[in-house]
């Protein structure tokens, strides 16, 4: 600590600024000698301006010798003894880093609090980008069942049998289902293999169902990019439909693809979760309820019917709730977000069943009813078990057992909803019928919504902040000691460059009077984002052997990385494509 505090008594207040690429300039004024003779000014016109007096002078002579020389190295000068500039590029280690003037700051930032995601969306969100990251080994024979337009395949369902790739589905087909890539978008799709449907599907069945889920339903914009492959219809409560055609044999249907979401059914009636069986609470099946509402509300607007209302093909994915919790009730079930998958299937593996578009809206009244009353006793029921093969008497008598045990546990109006939606003496209510009576509950999961929203924008923020940081970095990592560039083997180490390298030290080689590291989370984000913005304000820059001493502002700094990252991008060759 005294050494240091010495070599700082020796350096002089009268350090003059500099100014990025203009060097010095002859002026009449007498130049002044700078302490110890390590540094003199040649004028302020393009050089380096004043900004302290005259008071260490009596002590010019006492350490540094008397003998000074400029040293001009690509129009930036340094100041010191010719002896010290012989050592100075004889010496590579770092004797005295640079010290952080700022003593008071406010409380220490981390990468918790200032550039990141809170530590469980953190991993949360890790978890998911390396799980789609994952793919089948080589030798797999599941990588036959993909076709060539598609890789990086990943069976998204169990391998049953070591004979055959398919399992059979809930469609009634042999399917089986991967997450893929596709190659020439380079985009995450779900396709969905079907076999053993070539009887009953082809290419104009094919055809005829993309053009209804792909021909601008909804009074989407034609113009407006879908994403991917194709406009598709889109709704936030559906899965987007893309693609729909024949190969190897097998029907391939196209949607997207939506990183760690589960079936309902996985989620909440699964024999190995802990939840089986028991009834969901009715604020979250209220929230749940609006969400398919909703996306039935948009397909029926486009003259279009669902027919995939049930609960393995509706996906589950939590919401992230940023530190809050988000529990619903007694039960402390997690808001999730709903959205309704497989749409397009069955209208192709059906389409010679012919039925009217009212038929089929109709079948997804009752679906939706079997689901709240799936959701309600903890028991899946579907439309078949209520009435496929079953008199009308028995279709009563089924559904006033699950009616009871709804009367008993939930309010008047969600009993209602459910009977009216199954009630077989009446035709269901379409369902904009339904969404006029439940728009009071629709303000609940708004505010839910807005909520949500606001923690999304918060951490938003801090990832733009790190966007911001990590575009800095990688610049100035790009610049900073550079080995060679082209014909210049000093480029990095000279010039302009040489103040990036004394900038890179003063913002990460900050260290206290003991010389231990400074990790200053702070002071880094500070001197980025200012940096960024190109502030005017001044800062001291030191060699690491504290022997050139330069006054800069942000702004000029900002000035030399654009134009040292401008020169490394007109001057670079690209990378080499491998085919």
């Amino acid at each position: 600590m005294d050494e240091l505090e010495d070599t700082v008594g020796k350096l002089s207040l009268n350090a003059k600024e500099w100014r990025p690429g203009l060097g010095f300039s002859s002026n009449s004024e007498p130049s002044r000698q700078v302490s110890a003779g390590s540094m003199t000014s040649a004028g302020s016109s393009g050089g380096w301006n004043a900004v302290g007096g005259e008071e260490d002078r009596s002590n010019s002579q006492s350490s540094w010798g008397d003998s000074s020389q400029a040293i001009d190295v690509n129009g930036t000068h340094y100041f010191s003894t010719a002896l010290q500039a012989e050592q100075q590029q004889q010496q590579q280690q770092s004797t005295v880093p640079n010290q952080n003037p700022h003593r008071h700051r406010l409380p220490r930032s981390t990468l918790r609090n200032s550039l990141s995601l809170p530590s469980e969306e953190y991993h949360y969100y890790r978890e998911l980008s390396l799980y789609s990251e994952t793919e089948m080994n080589p030798d797999d024979n599941r990588h036959k069942a993909v076709p060539p337009s598609f890789c990086r395949a990943f069976c998204l369902e169990p391998d049953t049998s070591s004979s055959s790739h398919s399992i059979r589905s809930s469609f009634g087909y042999p399917a089986i289902l991967f997450r893929v890539t596709s190659t020439s978008d380079g985009n995450l799709y779900a396709l969905r293999r079907i076999d053993s449907a070539m009887k009953c599907v082809n290419h104009t069945i094919c055809q005829s169902v993309m053009q209804q889920w792909l021909s601008n339903p909804g009074g989407l914009d034609k113009n407006q990019p879908g994403g991917g492959i194709g406009g598709a219809f889109d709704h936030p409560g559906v899965v987007r439909f893309y693609k729909c055609f024949l190969s190897q044999r097998a029907v391939f249907f196209l949607h997207h693809y939506h990183a760690g979401a589960v079936t309902l059914k996985e989620r909440f009636f699964s024999n190995k979760d802990s939840r089986s069986g028991i009834p969901l609470p009715e604020s979250f099946i209220w929230s749940c309820l609006t969400q398919l509402v909703s996306a039935i509300l948009a397909v029926h607007n486009s003259d279009l019917a669902v027919r995939t209302l049930q609960l393995n093909h509706i996906l589950c994915t939590q919401e992230r709730c940023f530190g809050a919790s988000a529990s619903s009730s007694l039960y402390s079930i997690p808001k999730v977000r709903l959205r309704i998958n497989c749409v397009g299937i069955v209208d192709v593996l059906e389409f010679e069943a012919r039925k009217t578009l009212e038929e089929l809206q109709r079948e997804d009244m009752r679906a939706l009813g079997c689901l709240l009353l799936s959701m309600t006793t903890g028991t899946e029921v579907s439309v078949s078990d209520v009435y496929r093969n079953n008199s009308l008497q028995q279709q009563i008598m089924i559904l006033n057992q699950y009616l009871g045990f709804v009367r008993q546990n939930y309010s008047r109006d969600l009993h209602s909803l459910i009977e009216m939606l199954l009630n077989p003496n009446i035709t269901p209510p379409p369902i904009r019928a339904v969404a006029a009576n439940m728009a009071v509950r629709v303000f609940e999961e708004m505010d839910g919504l807005h909520s949500s929203i606001d923690g999304m924008h918060d951490a938003l923020m801090g990832v733009y902040e790190s966007g911001r940081a990590l575009r800095l970095m990688l610049k100035l990592a790009f610049v900073n000691e550079r080995p060679e560039f082209g014909i210049d083997q000093r480029w990095s180490e000279s010039g302009d460059c040489y103040v990036l390298k004394l900038f890179r030290d003063f913002v990460f080689h900050q260290a206290d009077g003991a010389g231990r590291p400074a990790m200053d989370l702070g002071h880094v984000i500070s001197s980025l984002n200012k940096l960024d913005a190109a502030d005017e304000e001044k800062i001291v820059l030191t060699s690491r052997d504290g022997k050139n001493v330069l006054v800069v502002s942000y702004a000029d700094v900002a000035f030399c990385l654009e134009k040292a990252y401008q020169e490394l991008c007109s001057n670079s060759v690209p990378h080499p494509v491998v085919q």
